[in-house]
């Protein structure tokens, strides 16, 4: 039966998630040693094997750290009692720019390049991520629906995967593969308000 770190394991357990980060972004899984992670992060081979068990279960944890602090971002929003307009437009600019952000970016690239050595974590980062976020989105315009803040056409069975598809457009792509040619904050902020206008006014 595991027990609750204490503070202090806490801190050791996050500053090896943060070592482990930089070293798998820079070197890639096979060129990251553990020694590499123990040297930046402090402690001993066997605090990180108490944590984490062995390399591929540290990988695996920092790729859920970082998809569960990415979803997190985007569900802490507080969208109750304000409007329908205010509310996508809070959630979808949450939901873009943590995806553009360079540590999202580089870790999706990096589980991407090792998704078939890794089945059971490619699967489960999609459904802690994309699919838990999609099913929030299922959820809150329900909640609109029931408000009358939606239009009588919305939801269908396919409204929320259109909207996330519809705001976060090519940017991820763009932001890998030519970067410099990333729009700036503020065009992607008015793509996003004229998604959410097309969503609640295209009748």
């Amino acid at each position: 039966m595991s027990h609750p770190l204490s503070q202090r394991g806490q801190k050791r357990r996050q500053a090896i998630l943060d070592a482990a980060t930089d070293a798998f972004l820079q070197h890639g899984y096979e060129g990251t040693t553990l020694d590499m992670i123990i040297a930046q992060a402090g402690g001993s081979r066997r605090s990180l094997y108490d944590y984490f068990g062995d390399k591929q279960g540290l990988f695996g944890a920092v790729i859920r750290y970082h998809t569960d602090k990415l979803v997190e971002e985007v569900r802490s929003i507080d969208v109750i009692g304000i409007s329908a307009r205010e509310g996508l437009t809070l959630l979808a600019k949450n939901f873009v720019f943590a995806l553009l952000e360079p540590v999202n970016l580089e870790l999706y690239r990096l589980l991407i390049t090792q998704a078939p050595a890794f089945p059971e974590l490619s699967r489960s980062a999609y459904q802690a991520g994309p699919a838990l976020l999609l099913s929030e989105l299922e959820k809150y315009l329900d909640h609109l629906q029931r408000q009358g803040q939606l239009p009588a056409r919305l939801p269908t069975p396919h409204t929320a995967r259109q909207f996330l598809g519809m705001v976060k457009a090519e940017f991820q792509l763009c932001a890998l593969l030519t970067p410099e040619q990333l729009p700036a904050k503020s065009a992607i902020s008015a793509h996003i308000q004229d998604c959410v206008t097309f969503l609640l006014d295209n009748h």
